[in-house]
């Protein structure tokens, strides 16, 4: 062992000897004098790059723009002896002066790079305020259809582009402008312009600068597929629009007006202008009833219904307007025929598709249960009073809960065994109509459709065929949502995860969240979409319960 530990000993000397013995390598200093990144921030913000530089052609001098004032908008004017430079240089390079700290740019001074070894490079920094000189945004109000339309504009460089449907009068429309707070523009904000020509536009800034925009009224160009040009139209809150705590649950479309079902009891249905929100009047009603939904068809006729308990009646009414005599459709009695062991009611949800005084399907599922009820309408009668009974056959998220109480079944043909898009809180699928089972779901992702999810509305528009889904987001109060469109033309693109690169292309359009006054704990709203009279736009509505309506229009046309 003691000779083991002597030749161990030995051996660390000897090599220590011949370590200690041999030459340092030589240190090689750098020859690179390039910098090779600068920028600009402020005292307190540290290494926030605010202010990026411009290099002179040659790369000898930099220029820093730096705004009058920081945020923009402010009135915090910026004090150019008060400026952080931080570079990039190559490794054992000095840089005078050293950078880092606050230093004053107001006067230009030479910035030089010292390499190791090798000459140095020099850079002059130039630095000025200048005034903000871009227009934040832009609108025009022009009436058309005797209603006032709003168009913001697409600012593509120095062009300002309000893109307007042919046909279009707006000879007489009014500007409504967003620059800084600090710049001046050489038309007002509230003027009246005549755009059928192109009008000049020039803002001047804090320093004096100036910067001149031509304000077009240009036509888009017409989409052969789906949509393009969007807009919203307007949101007004619960309270502005008279809404009554927890009571505002059922959405629908006829002609210029939007209505709601207000499920007291007796119900009502409250019509508003569709084009502004504006309240009109409260339609007469045929029954003195619970009613949960009123819905609309692709002609624009209504149909008001009853919310039927086990054992209680379900009547179905149709209006061809918001003016005309309602018409009874359909007078059943739920006898709760599939044996619904939990709540069983009918009329929670109503979805329709087709013309109510052609060929229509009309489905409303049963609550608690995986059943739903279907009518079929043939020349403008029920085929039958009594529902044809549909079990969904791809129940998911566990038996116990079925579909809960707001499930949506929303039909998507008028043809025999039509396939249907299923909404449930745990699951969104296009549902075979012939063996009711699942084709296709969405993607189990609350990034998709959200924490929870019911209302849906199916329509075709421009060779593309979408579904919109109102999202519920953030918590279970349910007083948060989104409005999300989804273009379902392709079947195989229904399932696709957010991560797919083609995901855009399916979930076209999200809106903000759409927050409500109070708690929704039923989770009521509603979703509906409909077309402009000449089929050229399409407008999609949110009804948040407790929260307000929410208008979005999508166009055939792109810039």
């Amino acid at each position: 062992m003691k000779n083991l530990s002597l030749a161990i000993i030995v051996t660390a000397l000897s090599s220590l000897m011949l370590s200690s013995c041999k030459k340092a390598e030589p240190v090689v200093r750098n020859t690179n004098n390039e910098l090779s990144d600068i920028y600009a921030t402020m005292e307190g913000l540290g290494r926030e790059r605010l202010f990026e530089p411009r290099f002179s052609a040659n790369r000898d001098t930099i220029y820093f723009d730096i705004p009058f004032y920081y945020p923009v908008n402010s009135d915090n004017e910026v004090d150019l002896s008060k400026i952080i430079l931080r570079s990039t240089v190559p490794a054992d390079a000095l840089v005078t002066p050293s950078l880092g700290g606050l230093q004053d740019v107001s006067k230009p001074f030479t910035l030089t790079i010292t390499p190791g070894s090798g000459p140095a490079s020099s850079y002059v920094v130039v630095s000025r305020k200048v005034g903000d000189l871009s227009i934040t945004s832009a609108k025009i109000e022009y009436t058309s259809g005797g209603t006032v339309q709003e168009v913001e504009a697409v600012i593509k460089d120095s062009d300002v582009l309000f893109y307007i449907l042919p046909g279009t009068d707006v000879s007489n429309a009014k500007l409504n402008l967003n620059i800084n707070k600090h710049s001046s523009s050489s038309i007002a904000t509230g003027s009246t312009l005549n755009l059928s020509q192109n009008v000049p536009l020039t803002i001047t800034g804090k320093d004096g600068s100036k910067r001149t925009y031509t304000l077009k009224a240009t036509e888009p160009l017409k989409l052969d597929y789906g949509v393009g040009i969007n807009r919203r139209m307007w949101t007004k809150t619960s309270s502005e629009l008279g809404f009554t705590t927890n009571m505002e649950t059922g959405l629908a479309i006829s002609g210029d007006y939007l209505i709601t079902a207000v499920r007291t009891n007796p119900a009502k249905y409250r019509v508003y202008n569709r084009n502004t929100g504006a309240y009109v009047k409260d339609m007469a009603m045929p029954f003195s009833a619970l009613s949960f939904q009123i819905a609309h068809d692709l002609s624009g006729n209504l149909l008001g219904t009853t919310f039927a308990a086990k054992n209680g009646k379900f009547l179905a009414y149709k209006w061809a307007d918001v003016d005309a005599t309602p018409v009874k459709l359909i007078e059943w009695t739920n006898n709760n025929p599939a044996a619904i062991t939990g709540d069983g009611g009918v009329g929670r949800r109503v979805n329709i598709y087709g013309d109510l005084n052609g060929d229509a399907i009309i489905m409303s599922p049963g609550g608690q249960s995986s059943i739903i009820y279907k009518w079929t309408i043939k020349n403008g009668q029920a085929v039958s009073q009594t529902p044809e009974v549909i079990r969904y056959g791809s129940m998911t998220g566990g038996a116990a809960s079925f579909m809960g109480f707001q499930a949506d079944a929303q039909p998507v043909s008028t043809q025999p065994n039509a396939n249907y898009f299923i909404n449930y809180q745990f699951e969104i699928a296009l549902v075979n109509g012939a063996t009711n089972e699942r084709m296709f779901g969405f993607n189990n992702s609350t990034s998709v459709f959200g924490i929870f999810h019911f209302a849906t509305d199916y329509v075709e528009f421009n060779n593309a065929k979408y579904l919109a889904v109102q999202k519920f987001v953030n918590s279970y109060s349910y007083n948060n949502a989104i409005l999300g469109l989804f273009d379902v033309t392709e079947n195989s693109k229904i399932s696709l995860a957010p991560s797919d690169p083609r995901y855009s292309t399916f979930n076209i359009y999200n809106s903000e969240i759409f927050i409500g006054a109070n708690a929704n704990a039923s989770g009521t709203g509603d979703i509906c979409i409909a077309l402009s009279p000449d089929k050229e736009r399409m407008q999609v509505y949110m009804l948040l319960t407790n929260g307000g309506i929410m208008a979005h229009e999508f166009t055939k046309y792109a810039p």
